[in-house]
């Protein structure tokens, strides 16, 4: 394709009905530039031969040997460059591959970039065929334009679509992300790690206090989106109420309650069954990005049943992201008194045993309650506090609370008042405002709704006075409610009488410094119980009567 034609997307509409217009608001695009050159990794033979299809758009060979002493170069007769290095440090995405080493040679240590000494005017790569035995890029999705190619097949259709890959490439940028209530971390813990942990395509990375996510590496799979207790990244293409307004719309056409999912690679297999007039089936980018939001939002009108089509091993990432939500959402479903699990996974080829299953009355339904069609103006958790509002007003379960599955992302936090001082390091760490300080008193209050159970204020706590208690409230106004967890009565400086800490403190650090050689004697004791402004004051008087004595001394 010339650079003069339009773009090519590399992706279709991510949610879309036979006959009907691509799904929701735009948003803004990745766009890729390549050129077609592409760097060839694997034995210099081997290479010359295989790569020899991309000969109009350039190649350059690689080939790595650990026993290399230095990097070097040469020319084929037909001025094909082929380095041998010692090791090679591959990056970046199509139209923009970077392959680095540092050569043993050089005493500067400074890394010989392949991409300058071939001249490439932008210093990178366009393509990756690598032919090693090992993938450089060895995550499960790697970047457009790299391909990992060991055996006769792999390699020809390696090549089929390397030659395609020339010229301007457009996708979707899939996520938004708002680090102001991300729960990664805070003053250097650690607390939320799921979106990088299920990133299969190593977009996602820890950056300050939140994650960073490079888009050109991002392919919209959605499991970060899924798993995020807090709503920070949420999917954009469609954005989360976009897709619940058209699956809702979508059911209430066809007059029909039960919900497949699946993604494109699947429509043969399902054009070629006969599939009860009850269900609709719905064709997504990735069934892993829709999640317990969505879900529940259904279930609480007009769907009776989700079935999500998913041929993934078990142990595929975003196969174990969906899992992970159907396991916390169970126990709700439960304390609902719903029968068996309205949410299932299913393989392609096990869909039509399933619907006759369902179709001779098996469990796992939700029926007979009125359809609610609230706004979800794509705020994760008011969706599905929302949602279950909606199941808890029409089913009415026995249980105040539900105990939920560690990984949760709704609960309380028990805190043991004989060890915590209230110093409210918790406070300072939680990023949704779950725990507050009691303001003018020393108190630490707490607001079960906004707990994201991220395990920040446990890590923060250096009295370890905290645990985490994963567990569901279905009285809104009673999770919403502020809560106090600790109170204690101030602590009066000595000298002003201005509270400024609290008898527990005080008692902890008198204790812990008990056998301190700078607190043997009733001075220094003396001043753990003055506010600071006491204390300085104290310290330079007992400085400047020093000095006096020391001049009548003289």
């Amino acid at each position: 394709m010339s650079e003069q034609e339009q773009p090519v997307a590399f992706v279709r509409d991510p949610m879309s009905f036979a006959g009907q217009q691509p799904l929701g608001e735009a948003t803004s695009q990745i766009q890729y530039v390549s050129l077609g050159h592409c760097l060839v990794i694997g034995e210099s033979a081997h290479a010359l031969n295989v790569a020899q299809p991309l000969a109009s758009s350039g190649f350059t060979i690689v080939q790595i040997d650990a026993n290399a002493a230095r990097v070097d170069k040469q020319l084929t007769e037909s001025g094909i460059a082929v380095f041998t290095v010692p090791q090679l440090d591959l990056a970046g995405h199509l139209g923009a591959y970077t392959a680095r080493v540092s050569d043993p040679a050089d005493a500067r240590g400074a890394p010989f970039d392949l991409g300058v000494a071939t001249f490439r005017e932008t210093g990178c790569f366009d393509l990756v065929l690598d032919l090693s035995e090992a993938a450089l890029m060895p995550m499960l999705l790697p970047p457009f334009g790299y391909f990992h190619a060991t055996t006769d097949e792999a390699i020809a259709q390696a090549l089929e679509e390397l030659v395609t890959l020339r010229g301007d490439f457009e996708k979707p940028r899939y996520f938004n992300y708002d680090s102001r209530i991300c729960a990664h971390s805070r003053s250097e813990l650690k607390g939320c790690q799921r979106c990088v942990d299920v990133c299969v395509t190593g977009a996602i990375t820890s950056f300050g206090e939140g994650i960073s996510v490079d888009p050109f590496l991002c392919q919209g799979c959605g499991s970060c989106a899924t798993l995020c207790p807090s709503g920070a990244m949420t999917y954009a293409y469609p954005r989360p109420s976009d897709a619940i307004n058209r699956t809702r719309d979508a059911l209430k056409a066809q007059s029909t309650n039960t919900v497949v999912l699946h993604t494109e690679a699947q429509q043969t297999s399902l054009d070629a069954m006969s599939l009860p007039a009850s269900v609709t089936t719905l064709v997504v980018e990735e069934v892993s990005a829709f999640g317990a939001d969505f879900w529940l939002t259904l279930l609480a009108g007009p769907a009776e049943r989700l079935i999500l089509l998913l041929d993934a091993a078990p142990v595929d990432p975003n196969h174990q992201a969906v899992q992970s939500q159907i396991q916390w959402v169970e126990p709700l479903m439960a304390a609902l008194g719903v029968e068996g699990m309205p949410i299932s996974t299913v393989r392609t080829d096990q869909l039509a045993d399933h619907l006759a299953q369902v179709a001779d009355g098996g469990p796992g339904v939700l029926s007979a309650i009125a359809p609610h069609d609230f706004a979800t103006h794509n705020d994760k958790r008011q969706t599905i506090r929302l949602a279950l509002d909606a199941l808890f007003k029409e089913l009415q379960p026995d249980s105040i609370t539900v105990d939920l599955p560690s990984h949760a992302p709704f609960g309380r936090i028990e805190v043991d008042t004989k060890a915590c001082t209230l110093c409210m390091a918790c406070v300072s760490t939680c990023p949704a405002k779950a725990l507050l300080d009691g303001q003018d008193t020393p108190a630490l209050r707490f607001v079960e709704a906004n707990c994201l159970q991220c395990g920040l204020c446990e890590k923060a706590c250096p009295e370890t006075a905290i645990s985490l208690r994963p567990q569901y409230t279905w009285d809104s106004v009673e999770a919403r409610r502020v809560d106090t967890l600790h109170e204690e009565t101030p602590f009066h400086c000595v000298r002003c009488h201005t509270a400024f800490t609290t008898q527990a403190m005080i008692d902890t650090m008198t204790d812990k410094l008990a056998g301190h050689w700078m607190f043997q004697d009733e001075k220094a004791v003396r001043r753990l119980k003055l506010c600071g402004d006491c204390r300085v004051r104290d310290m330079f008087e007992e400085d400047a009567g020093g000095i006096a004595v020391h001049r009548e001394e003289s």
